[in-house]
This record gives C-alpha cells, structure tokens and sequence, in this order.
C-alpha cells in the first residue's frame, strides 16, 4: 500500500506556527531540557513555517529506523496510538489550532506533535522508550493500563527533569504549552520527585492546568519507573 502523502498545511498555518514560536521557542532556550534543543537543531526545525515532514521522514528513517506517517485522524485513541509506536512510526496529525486558540486546543495538533515530540524523538535512548512503553501499553487492556497511561502523561507529556543540578522541562506538553511552561517554571505547580506511589493518587486531566508535576532524576530513573509498574501488574495482562 502507498504511503500516505503529508498534508499541505498552507499559508494559514504557517502564520499559526510563526506566531506559536515566537513566544515559545524563547522559553524553551530558558527551560528545555538541552537533549530536546539538540533534536531541535538536527531536524531543522525553524521558526518561519511548519517543517518538511517528507524531509524529516527521511532523517527519522536514516538515523533511528522509524518512520512519520500522516493521519487525517484528529484524535488517535491509544491503543491505536501504541501499536503504531510499537511499529516505530510515529502519527503525523493533519490538524493545527486556529489563530484565536493559541492558548489552548483540546487535541493535540501539529505543532504540539513536530515542536513538542519530535525533537525528543529523534534521541536513540528516547524513541526505545516509547517503543518500550508501546509495547508494554498494548499487552492491556485500555480500562488496566490506565494508571500505565498516566506514567506516559506524567512523563513523555508533562515531565520534569534533573539536569546538571537544574529542573529542566521535559515533557512535550510543556515544549509545546506556553501556559504550563509559564506556570511550572515560575513556581506556581508543585514540583514533587517522582515515585509510582505518589503518581497512581492522581487522575490527569487534559482540560485543567497542573497543580502538580513530577521530577525525574534521568532517563534511567524513567526507565525504572515503567519496568516497575509493569512487573507489578503481571496479572492484569491480556497477552501472555
């Protein structure tokens, strides 16, 4: 079957995305972890309109063997989500947010997506988490691997990050959210060292900004945290 082709956004959007980093990209250089501006700089990615998803496919595929796949699905549920992860490709949505809703959109659209996740991606030790973490996921059922799904919003989306002493954003909620990254960096969210115990009190919510995030100490310690809420919940897989 042919690939799907990447969807032309157009003028419109790119006047969305230039107006998106503006104010974005400058926080990220205050707050990112550096792992994601290093992504950052080796996908090309600028702020004068969306990028070349054909071109960035490629350097997915040469550098880490995974591939970007256009979707005309806005939401993707997760277990749709997870085994496309498991398969090494990542969803490309065919949806931006419109001009008045910068702040906010309730679906993650193509800026969260490119500016927030794929800079991460294209780090080796990162994607093997998601692959990881994919093929976990889907070894469950959606309604058991609820509190898993919440590790990934807790982490991948909106986690924190030791970094040579420093707190540093982590999660791609708070690279593509100016909102939450103005709120968690000027000391308004709680900033709480992450344990399993602690995070499993907590029910996420998509449509309420964060009164509490967690801090990871490195990769390692992430890693930890999925290998151990899967060895706990063995007996709640559906693939054995």
């Amino acid at each position: 079957m042919a690939k799907r082709p990447f969807f032309d956004f157009g003028a419109e959007a790119d006047k969305v995305w230039q107006k998106l980093w503006e104010r974005q990209y400058p926080e990220c250089v205050k707050y990112a972890h550096p792992i994601w501006l290093e992504g950052l700089k080796k996908l090309g990615i600028t702020g004068d309109g969306l990028p070349d998803f054909d071109k960035l496919d490629k350097i997915f595929q040469d550098e880490i063997g995974w591939e970007l796949v256009s979707t005309d699905v806005q939401y993707s549920d997760g277990q749709d989500w997870f085994v496309n992860l498991a398969e090494k490709k990542f969803l490309i949505t065919e949806y931006i947010r419109e001009m008045k809703d910068l702040d906010y959109t309730p679906l993650p659209d193509i800026w969260h997506d490119a500016f927030g996740h794929l800079p991460w991606m294209i780090h080796q030790p990162y994607a093997d988490y998601v692959r990881d973490f994919a093929i976990k996921s889907i070894e469950f059922t959606p309604e058991k691997r609820k509190p898993f799904g919440s590790l990934w919003w807790y982490s991948i989306e909106f986690g924190l990050m030791k970094h040579e002493g420093k707190t540093k954003a982590f999660g791609a909620g708070l690279m593509s959210g100016y909102a939450e990254m103005q709120r968690v960096m000027a000391g308004t969210v709680k900033q709480t060292p992450f344990t399993l115990a602690r995070m499993e009190t907590i029910d996420p919510s998509p449509h309420e900004y964060h009164d509490e995030m967690f801090v990871f100490d490195d990769f390692t310690h992430m890693s930890q945290a999925s290998e151990q809420w899967y060895a706990h919940h063995q007996d709640l897989r559906i693939v054995t």
